[in-house]
């Protein structure tokens, strides 16, 4: 090929000075939570310093269909830019309609038989739509997609999380 002239060098260095710039003010800044799914990881970063590389467990991807076919739900983890909304000191569990479907119980009516404590761990960052960062009974199936959607860590991870991260910590989830 041919060589490329002083011009273009200078043009295209211009170019790949502003980009890096542009990358830059987009990249996250200060505390920050980074969850890959595919390798069942959650980094715990503040601006480009990893502080925390944790096993976790994420969305198994599979479908409960309610008999009679009237409902079905997909246990996925969603995807995106989410933010730690609330931190919830030994949270209760409101068991949902899927929860009693999917052990083949009936669902109740009266809403106190809903709640379990102990189930999610000691702690739980809830980031919206039902979706929590929380403990789980189940660490030996940490690494494993195999949640109903929310993201599950072991108990002393989750209180490395909880002494470090507060509300409004941006979550990133791919």
């Amino acid at each position: 090929g041919a060589a490329l002239d002083a011009r273009t060098v200078t043009r295209l260095r211009a170019q790949q000075r502003a980009l890096q710039t542009r990358l830059a003010r987009l990249a996250p800044h200060g505390i920050y939570i980074v969850v890959d799914q595919t390798n069942n990881r959650l980094y715990l970063r503040k601006d480009d310093d990893t502080l925390l590389t944790a096993v976790c467990s994420a969305g198994s991807g599979m479908v409960l269909k309610e008999d009679g076919g009237k409902r079905e739900w997909v246990f996925d983890t969603p995807r995106g830019r989410f933010q730690v909304l609330i931190r919830i000191e030994n949270p209760i569990w409101k068991k949902p309609d899927w929860a009693f479907v999917e052990d083949g119980e009936p669902i109740p009516k009266n809403a106190a038989e809903r709640f379990e404590a102990g189930t999610l761990g000691e702690y739980a960052f809830y980031f919206g739509h039902g979706y929590m960062i929380h403990g789980t009974l189940y660490e030996r199936l940490l690494g494993r997609s195999v949640t109903h959607g929310c993201i599950r860590l072991g108990r002393d991870d989750l209180r490395k999380l909880w002494a470090q991260v507060p509300v409004g910590t941006p979550i990133y989830i791919y």
